[in-house]
């Protein structure tokens, strides 16, 4: 059953969702997240609940500007894309807590089937968190996300949380294993989208209404397929 809160939430996100989809038939564009409004709740929630401290991120974009808004913390973003990262180290500036690493691709084109960036592609990518110590919070929306969630594993404290985004495809999913708690939020698009969380030893549902989001999610899900947004 929905409550009133829950059911204004919904409209809420729906709201926000074909507001946008608008703007982009204008040919305009809000800075916010490449994400669902759904999608950006979650992370809000778990970061506003978490409180960490060091937060890592694998793939740098206007998340970079938008996320660490909602805790007091030392956010770290990897981006491999030099043009890119050019672009959002003037706009990060602005911001003291954050900093933006660019680390080049060891190899490209990428050799793996998926064109995502395999391990020897992004070598130096992947493994640069190792030399930060541990992390509170992962998000990982880069390249070779895979790989970037076994390196996640290395270096997340015991009782930090992994985001994994655009986990709605499967070829993502094998690490999955090694993590203690989980959850995936997926929906009906095939090559983009979803949530994954997960962590060592944190129950997620100690940072998530995990049974308020999988009832917006359905809703949320359901409106933008009969829209095809």
């Amino acid at each position: 059953m929905v409550d009133v809160d829950m059911f204004l939430e919904i409209i809420e996100i729906g709201l926000q969702e074909y507001r946008d989809f608008v703007l982009r038939r204008l040919g305009l564009k809000r800075i916010r997240p490449w994400m669902k409004y759904k999608e950006i709740e979650i992370i809000k929630e778990i970061l506003i609940n978490l409180k960490p401290r060091k937060c890592l991120e694998w793939g740098a974009g206007y998340s970079t500007l938008y996320f660490p808004r909602f805790t007091d913390c030392e956010w770290i973003a990897i981006e491999h894309d030099e043009e890119w990262f050019k672009k959002l180290k003037d706009l990060i500036n602005r911001d003291p807590r954050v900093r933006i690493y660019f680390v080049p691709p060891n190899n490209y084109p990428w050799s793996d089937p998926y064109g995502d960036g395999g391990y020897e592609d992004l070598r130096d990518y992947i493994e640069f968190p190792g030399k930060l110590g541990k992390f509170d919070f992962i998000l990982i929306d880069g390249r070779a996300r895979r790989y970037c969630l076994i390196k996640a594993y290395e270096v997340l404290n015991d009782y930090g949380v992994v985001v994994l985004h655009d986990a709605n495809r499967e070829y993502y999913h094998e690490p999955f294993k090694l993590y203690q708690e989980q959850i995936l939020f997926n929906d009906y698009r095939k090559g983009e989208g979803g949530l994954w969380i997960g962590s060592k030893k944190l129950k997620i549902s100690t940072v998530l209404d995990i049974e308020k989001h999988i009832k917006i999610w359905e809703f949320i899900n359901e409106y933008l397929r009969f829209l095809k947004l």
